[in-house]
């Protein structure tokens, strides 16, 4: 079984496919085996780098608080190594502030970045909420019974290691990672997504100096819901990235 040592913690990987690499982060929760569709399609052309993030899956769940940060550290390490020296990458939801992370602080790393259903941040009042029913034991278990698709995969989290990813997510503000993300970009976004409302998709988009935006008719989770699209219009890009078509601002509504 594929596991390294990174950051004082045993970590599962995969590796699949051949070509550039190409590393993808996944959201809170969520583990490789429940991307099985998304994976295998990426992995027809490029090297598919999948893991699964510190307190989830087959990944230890250490019983401290986790960040954005940190898991961005777990990343990196982990293409250390495996002896991943650059690549691209794909995150989703917390994955994509993961991603957001790499790319600003470390840009030698990052040959594109695709952020799907992403944001710097939650919207202030969803913000409230959640640090509320993180607090409040009550709160806490009817939030679990309404993420409860987290833990009926095959390698599910145990509650509070993914109520320690979420936390992560509501503490984490990346609007001063912006403007110091070099790497061609592609965010893609939905505009019935209750989470990232479109003023929250306009203020990453602002920020990132070159960028490509796609809309998409749908709410969260059409990643899960409808994987093609988040498949097409990131291959899309991965190919326009290798002809250097990228341009700044470029939206794309579908």
């Amino acid at each position: 079984m594929p596991i390294v040592k990174v950051n004082n913690l045993n970590m599962y990987y995969q590796v699949c496919g051949e070509g550039d690499p190409l590393v993808i982060l996944q959201e809170a929760g969520i583990e490789i085996s429940s991307m099985y569709n998304v994976l295998d399609a990426f992995a027809e052309n490029y090297q598919v780098i999948s893991l699964d993030n510190r307190g989830a899956g087959r990944t230890d769940m250490p019983d401290e608080p986790y960040s954005i940060e940190i898991m961005a550290e777990d990343t990196l390490n982990l293409m250390d190594e495996i002896g991943i020296e650059s690549a691209h990458f794909l995150g989703m939801s917390m994955g994509a502030r993961i991603a957001l992370v790499i790319a600003a602080k470390y840009p030698e790393r990052v040959k594109s970045l695709i952020l799907n259903v992403a944001a710097a941040g939650f919207h202030d009042m969803f913000k409230s909420i959640l640090e509320v029913s993180l607090e409040n034991v009550d709160l806490r278990e009817k939030l679990l019974q309404k993420t409860g698709i987290v833990f009926i995969q095959k390698y599910p989290p145990n509650p509070e290691s993914f109520l320690r990813q979420l936390k992560a997510m509501v503490d984490f503000d990346g609007r001063d990672y912006l403007g110091q993300i070099k790497a061609p970009t592609l965010v893609i976004n939905g505009t019935k997504d209750h989470l990232v409302p479109m003023e929250l998709t306009e203020e990453l988009t602002l920020g990132i100096r070159d960028v490509k935006l796609v809309l998409v008719d749908e709410g969260h989770y059409f990643a899960a819901l409808k994987p093609e699209l988040l498949i097409n219009h990131s291959l899309e890009f991965l190919k326009e990235v290798g002809t250097k078509t990228v341009l700044k601002q470029n939206i794309k509504i579908v």
